[in-house]
């Protein structure tokens, strides 16, 4: 096989799910939002254009890893292969290892937010609404950063936070007779699993 051919090594989707662009739209038929994931305006995420975590400047949709992880949820190991591969995104049908040019000229397309599929006037999109004025994920990064510098340390005002959070989303899983990951689609990851990178003992709020 040559370069100009996918090897199917499966490092790409051992990475990370593709982020959903518009023209993925009428991908969500057959992709449900569970298996979704809402990366909020301010995370931190990978940029490959700049080889660095940057904040996101705008939200995403994208496919959701397996369990805590970002391997892609559709991505088997035993046979390298994709579950989706006929309604694979944009990204996936962009990415080719050997020249990265598409790819990337395909991360700069529009993106899908939330906004674009689900009903404002909706009580969910309420419940948003006011999941993001409550814990904005800019605020609780600036905690993180601010807290003493004691290592492991965590501010009297960001455990406030992240705890309120976990008792809204406790609240609205048991409203929808939901699990907390089906709910990352529409709330974001857990605030304690966005920040744990800045701070590892902050998976002590796994077990609230």
């Amino acid at each position: 096989m040559s370069l100009s051919t996918c090897q199917r090594c499966g490092t790409c989707c051992q990475k990370g799910g593709p982020a959903l662009h518009l023209e993925d739209l009428h991908l969500l038929d057959d992709i449900p939002m569970s298996d979704l994931v809402c990366l909020r305006r301010g995370e931190l995420a990978f940029d490959p254009r700049l080889d660095s975590l940057q904040p996101l400047q705008r939200e995403l949709l994208k496919i959701r890893g397996k369990d805590m992880g970002w391997e892609c949820v559709y991505y088997s190991r035993q046979d390298k292969s994709c579950a989706i591969y006929g309604h694979r995104p944009l990204e996936c049908r962009s990415l080719f290892c050997a020249d990265n040019d598409k790819i990337l000229h395909a991360m700069d397309a529009p993106t899908l937010s939330r906004a674009d599929v689900i009903e404002k006037k909706s009580g969910l999109w309420g419940c948003i609404a006011d999941h993001e004025e409550l814990f904005p994920v800019e605020q609780a990064i600036r905690l993180a950063k601010s807290s003493s510098g004691e290592a492991l340390a965590i501010s009297p005002g960001l455990d406030e936070m992240i705890r309120l959070e976990v008792h809204f989303r406790q609240s609205l899983a048991e409203k929808v007779q939901a699990q907390d990951a089906d709910l990352w689609a529409y709330l974001g990851r857990p605030l304690w699993l966005v920040l744990s990178p800045l701070n590892r003992s902050l998976f002590r709020y796994e077990r609230m």
